[in-house]
């Protein structure tokens, strides 16, 4: 790929409003991009074909999807398909732009004759070696990039979120805490601490899992909460039972506020009602596709910061030659 390519931003159904937001977000850095909206049509036995509207013959294909939507398993047979159109189409490459990828957290063998999930979804992603490049936000381990033979771009939420509390907290953080809700988070949690500024502390919850989306609090680890201002931060929020009990041994602990702040709001289960009635304020992006009077209906206690203008610089970066899209989390 050459700065005299031509790049298509391809959006599927969820995604096509952001591919809007985007577009004037890249021409504004003279990128040579032009939008298709991908068509999906369906079969009365649930079957779907994606379809391409217009030429890619000799493009290059930024393809943003949701691989939440409608559900994990119909996005991620659609992504395929669409894949597969994209090089019948016979485009000369495609960098995959997820904001978020499921079953990532299946990515070892924890118990015996189980999937190692997130390998199977890597093998399934570079199955078509059309797909050269993948751009996406907070893999659940940094690890799991090594999963992938193809350059993988996994880009940090808490770029955004950090900007975001700076301005809540007019850049003064001398009663911040950070905590991690386990210490499979004690990583994450301290770059974004270090991001809001280079002395805020990280605190760390021990906890226990019975079961899938079950955990029992059962210590403490790290800086004092007492009457300090709590940001408890994680990549994503699935049913939300274990973080509203972080949040309650947090409040015990005698601080004087506590908020989350997550990537991926993949909220199951109901778990919007359970936040509601806690009144627990909840920040998170939008990587998952929702629609605006989702948003308001429950900004009482939810709301999201746009992840539109870190995506339009790394498609930029990835576009140009000597482009650098790892600088974007630094």
């Amino acid at each position: 790929m050459t700065e005299v390519d031509t790049n298509v931003l391809l959006s599927s159904p969820g995604m096509h409003e952001m591919a809007e937001r985007i577009m004037p977000l890249l021409k504004a850095r003279d990128a040579r991009f032009s939008h298709q909206r991908v068509g999906c049509v369906p079969f009365a036995n649930g079957e779907i074909k994606p379809q391409i509207p217009e030429t890619v013959r000799g493009m290059h294909a930024f393809f943003l999807h949701p691989l939440q939507h409608p559900d994990p398993n119909t996005a991620l047979l659609s992504m395929l398909l669409t894949c597969d159109a994209l090089t019948r189409g016979s485009v000369s490459g495609i960098t995959l732009v997820l904001p978020y990828i499921p079953y990532l957290r299946q990515d070892r063998k924890d118990q015996p004759r189980v999937p190692i999930s997130a390998r199977v979804i890597a093998d399934l992603i570079e199955s078509n070696p059309r797909v050269d490049r993948l751009i996406t936000l907070d893999m659940h381990a940094d690890q799991e990039q090594g999963f992938f033979s193809i350059p993988v771009d996994n880009l940090s939420g808490s770029v955004v979120h950090a900007e975001y509390f700076r301005k809540q907290f007019h850049n003064d953080f001398s009663k911040v805490v950070v905590v991690a809700p386990d210490f499979g988070s004690a990583v994450r949690a301290r770059r974004f601490a270090a991001r809001l500024e280079e002395n805020v502390p990280v605190s760390i919850i021990d906890k226990r899992r019975p079961g899938p989306n079950k955990a029992k609090v059962i210590g403490f680890v790290g800086e004092s909460v007492t009457d300090r201002d709590v940001i408890l931060y994680d990549d994503m929020i699935d049913t939300g039972g274990t973080i509203r009990a972080a949040v309650g041994e947090i409040l015990k602990r005698g601080a004087r506020s506590a908020c989350i702040c997550v990537t991926h709001a993949l909220f199951s289960n109901d778990a919007e009602e359970s936040f509601l009635e806690a009144h627990y304020p909840v920040i998170v992006t939008q990587s998952i596709p929702r629609p605006n009077n989702y948003w308001r209906r429950h900004e009482a206690w939810l709301e999201a910061v746009s992840i539109d203008e870190l995506l339009a610089k790394a498609m930029h970066e990835a576009s140009t030659i000597g482009g650098s899209v790892s600088k974007l989390s630094k």
